[in-house]
């Protein structure tokens, strides 16, 4: 689990590993690419999103496939998967691709995946995230991993449900962060769905600023 942090600044997220020395950073990202880790990106699929940031986003999710050391199978007690669910309407929720640790599997669902252009529920993206990839009978989340939810929104979001979903996700042991672009935020939903841990948040500018090192490498360092 992580542990709490200051509050973090109007961009970026306090929780860093940036004042270690150098060669203790570099064992601390070596050490972390061993740990068993199941990563469920939940991304915002509204009108507010835009095409654009759509493949900007689905982007994001590629390069973190490509940064993270996987999985070697579905029970591999070491090293992480990745799933990505994007969701919108009540009853609009797309799974890309479940629990897989197969780059290839993932890079295909991701050229495929197409963007929704809807509403908002993220309450409904949380429940249908744990039932059919957490629980699911396919690949679903490994006992021994820790279980890790990434939302990618602006907390924009129909809040319906909203409390049941959280105490969905702390039965399930969740441990979240959130990807909040712009400057047009819910910060009342996105700290709900953080788990009231505000250092999970990272505010960004834009998109763009999700393929910047200053951004990525720190939020590698917190998902590890």
């Amino acid at each position: 689990m992580f542990s709490a942090a200051p509050a973090a600044p109007a961009y970026g997220s306090s929780r860093s590993a940036c004042a270690r020395p150098q060669n203790k950073l570099q064992l601390y990202v070596a050490q972390c690419t061993q740990r068993p880790v199941d990563i469920v990106f939940l991304l915002d699929g509204s009108e507010r999103l835009g095409e654009q940031n759509f493949h900007k986003a689905r982007r994001f999710v590629e390069e973190v496939s490509r940064r993270l050391t996987l999985a070697r199978r579905d029970d591999d007690p070491l090293n992480a998967r990745l799933a990505l669910l994007q969701f919108g309407g009540p009853r609009e929720q797309q799974v890309a691709f479940p629990l897989t640790f197969n780059l290839t599997v993932i890079h295909e669902a991701l050229e495929r995946a197409t963007y929704l252009n809807s509403l908002s529920h993220v309450s409904s993206g949380v429940v249908q995230a744990i039932n059919q990839v957490v629980l699911g009978a396919r690949a679903g989340a490994r006992r021994h991993a820790e279980l890790a939810f990434v939302f990618l929104t602006d907390g924009v979001t129909g809040n319906d449900s909203l409390d049941e979903a959280v105490h969905s996700m702390r039965k399930q042991n969740v441990v979240p962060a959130v990807v909040a672009v712009g400057d047009d935020v819910d910060m009342d939903v996105l700290s709900k769905i953080s788990l009231g841990d505000t250092a999970a948040i990272f505010r960004e500018k834009d998109y763009d600023s999700l393929a910047q090192p200053s951004f990525f490498d720190r939020f590698i360092r917190w998902i590890c």
